[in-house]
């Protein structure tokens, strides 16, 4: 980058790393996670079931019950706001032919924090030029429109995976704590927690249902 950017970029970096990422949790910030307690862009590999924008589209309406909406409820309103209405849904938007073979990714950075696992993905996207262009309802209708609502919800079933496999008396209810998608542009702590920071914990129930209608099985 050019060097008159310095002092910009130099400041987003402090706003986010002392920025809490919880209204519940004044503790937590980027700044308090120690380096051995996260891991930067960590891949992933599953082998996948046969898949299709219609399967998906009737898993996650089966389960619009279990979608929890930024923060926590999981009523069925928030989850037709989410998934269906407003702009064309993401899922019917998605074109490719039935398909088997690995699910590949990376997640930006994962990180623990007493006990529990968390998942953050950086996003950049420009929403405006106030911090009041990345309040709640603007950071949902982007989720949305990006389709980024279906990747945290892969990733966070590859992390489940991962975990599963190598932590003992791992389960998903008591260890995995949630997802983090940092809008850049729209974090500033003197403007509280409800700006540029979309958070979501996707119900075990659907992140079961997804295991099982994902992933495949080998001996």
């Amino acid at each position: 980058f050019e060097s008159y950017w310095l002092d910009i970029i130099c400041g987003t970096i402090t706003t986010v790393l002392n920025a809490p990422l919880d209204p519940g949790s004044e503790d937590l910030k980027f700044s308090c996670i120690r380096n051995r307690d996260r891991l930067n862009e960590l891949e992933f590999y599953f082998p996948l079931k046969s898949i299709s924008p219609e399967k998906l589209e009737r898993l996650f309406q089966a389960n619009m019950g279990h979608l929890p909406f930024n923060g926590g409820s999981s009523s069925t309103h928030a989850a037709e706001l989410r998934f269906l209405g407003g702009p064309p849904e993401t899922i019917e938007r998605l074109q490719f032919s039935p398909t088997r073979g690995f699910m590949k990714g990376f997640m930006d950075l994962v990180f623990q924090w007493r006990d529990r696992f968390y998942l953050v993905d950086w996003k950049s996207n420009f929403l405006g030029s106030r911090i009041e262009d990345y309040g709640q309802a603007s950071l949902t209708l982007a989720m949305k429109n990006e389709a980024y609502i279906l990747q945290y919800h892969i990733y966070t079933l590859a992390l489940d995976q991962y975990l599963r496999m190598r932590m003992p008396g791992y389960s998903y209810e008591d260890h995995f704590g949630g997802v983090f998608y940092i809008f850049l542009r729209g974090i500033d702590p003197e403007k509280g927690t409800n700006f540029g920071i979309y958070r979501d914990l996707p119900s075990p129930e659907l992140i079961k249902e997804l295991r099982e209608a994902l992933i495949e099985k080998h001996s």
